[in-house]
């Protein structure tokens, strides 16, 4: 019986170890993103002078004290300023795609670089939060006043949090977003690595808890994109998206309130959407910035 016991012991111990050790991979995956610009995907890694737009770049300082090194792109004759937020692991060049069109309709665009390119770590919306408010710090102490916000992925996740919390976005348009870090971290566990919720998924939200110092279950735009209302809000999402599934965007937009508006093409590639249909979602986002950044 004893050597039963022990044996019994031996394998439980050695299975939690394994999990731990597990979930502690699999929560640098989603803390530490490797960064890279994608040129099938963001199109354009050179910067704005690869698309010929005049450019600053301008460093944001955060309070726990990073140092976001953005773009600034200004226009003449501005008729608002448009904070563009990039995903999980990408970087500030992932709103390039929309930015000739936007500036040449009138629109100030900061390309705002996430906390995980300057020392930090991603938390799928979380502490991004930080990074959001020391950009309307820095806009409003240029003397900004109408100003919007465009996210991307983990950037749409972070924009409707930072929306509903700083009553100064006049405007958001969110794309490729998800209602819960936590459900889009669940289902593409299951859909890429085969893994179920149980055993391994309440230790990796475990891990993921103590190692970023925040609950991860609190990351949940779906609770607070009602309260953008009243100001004007837009869904653009890939019908047949391959990584946030398109449900997200249902699920976002039946909880918003009006004045919301939803675009969802035929197009099977996470946040490719301007891929997809760069004409279509151009002017979309023109329209919908012209119409509502007043």
């Amino acid at each position: 019986m004893k050597r039963i016991l022990k044996l019994t012991s031996t394998i439980l111990l050695f299975s939690i170890i394994l999990l731990i050790g597990i979930a502690y991979y699999f929560s640098g995956l989603v803390l530490y993103p490797k960064v890279r610009c994608n040129p099938d995907h963001h199109v354009y890694c050179q910067g704005p002078k690869e698309l010929g737009l005049d450019f600053q770049e301008v460093t944001i300082i955060t309070e726990d004290k990073l140092n976001l090194v953005s773009y600034w792109i200004p226009t003449k004759q501005p008729q608002g300023t448009i904070i563009m937020v990039h995903g999980h692991g990408g970087q500030r060049n992932e709103g390039l795609r929309f930015a000739p069109s936007l500036n040449k309709a009138g629109f100030n665009l900061l390309l705002l670089s996430l906390r995980r390119n300057h020392g930090g770590y991603a938390t799928m919306g979380g502490l991004e939060q930080k990074d959001v408010d020391a950009a309307l710090t820095y806009l409003k102490s240029k003397g900004e006043a109408k100003i919007g916000i465009f996210g991307f992925s983990m950037g749409s996740a972070t924009s409707i949090i930072a929306m509903a919390n700083h009553k100064e976005i006049k405007a958001g348009l969110f794309s490729s977003g998800y209602g819960s870090a936590m459900d889009v971290l669940i289902e593409s566990a299951k859909r890429d690595f085969g893994i179920p919720y149980y055993p391994l998924i309440p230790f990796v939200k475990w891990m993921l808890d103590y190692r970023s110092g925040i609950n991860m279950d609190t990351v949940r735009p779906i609770d607070h994109i009602a309260e953008i209302h009243p100001r004007p809000l837009a869904i653009f999402h890939c019908k047949m998206d391959d990584y946030v599934d398109y449900h997200h965007a249902e699920d976002l937009y039946a909880k918003a309130k009006e004045p919301k508006s939803v675009w969802a093409p035929e197009c099977n590639r996470h946040e490719r959407i301007w891929n997809f249909n760069p004409k279509e979602a151009e002017a979309r986002a023109v329209k919908f910035f012209k119409e509502n950044l007043k």
